[in-house]
């Protein structure tokens, strides 16, 4: 009895080396548009060295090591800098600073957050207008690292908080808004605001 193996195998084959082969082109019609990430290479890192890094509060810890506790509570929310075409990064020199000194504008708008502490709610609006979650783009965990908020966090740290990155792209000054609630007790709200000049 002969076996005829040809077939089979070449139709296993074929299955095996056209799996995943199938690419999609992003055309300009597209309806949600082009890539928010296109953009984002104009813009240098944001430093973890501005006036707002100053740890207010000392990490929780014993003679023993660090304690186990459940995540901090909200402490802190903050526009942390606003970023421009126009401007590159301009960082806030003070907690509740009421609006940036740079006259920021062009193509792209950016507002990076600082949030200490756990929040559950995330909440942003530009000149009254609710953000949709996407247009907090990048989010980064924030580190007390020898007094300094440092983001993100080098390894082995513990997470004290979050640096949220709002994509503004097409405002080119205005009112943004920012609130957020702790996710653990006592469940408060903080809200930052600043004019965008």
């Amino acid at each position: 009895m002969k076996k005829q193996f040809g077939l089979p195998l070449l139709l296993s084959l074929a299955a095996v080396f056209s799996h995943g082969s199938y690419s999609q082109t992003l055309n300009n019609t597209d309806e949600a548009g082009l890539p928010i990430e296109s953009g984002l290479t104009t813009f240098q890192t944001l430093e973890s060295n501005g006036p707002l890094s100053v740890a207010r509060d000392t990490p929780r810890s014993s003679s023993s090591g660090p304690l186990r506790a459940p995540a901090p509570a909200l402490s802190r929310v903050a526009v942390y800098a606003v970023g421009s075409s126009n401007c590159g990064w301009e960082p806030m020199t003070s907690l509740g600073q009421f609006s940036t000194t740079c006259d920021h504008g062009g193509s792209q708008l950016r507002v990076a957050v600082q949030e200490i502490g756990y929040g559950s709610n995330p909440v942003a609006w530009m000149n009254s207008g609710l953000l949709p979650r996407s247009a907090n783009y990048q989010t980064d965990t924030i580190c007390n690292v020898g007094g300094q908020y440092t983001f993100p966090c080098p390894a082995g740290y513990t997470v004290v908080g979050w640096m949220r990155y709002y994509n503004l792209d097409g405002n080119e000054s205005g009112q943004f808004q920012f609130q957020d609630t702790s996710t653990n007790a006592p469940r408060n709200t903080l809200s930052t605001q600043i004019t965008i000049r």
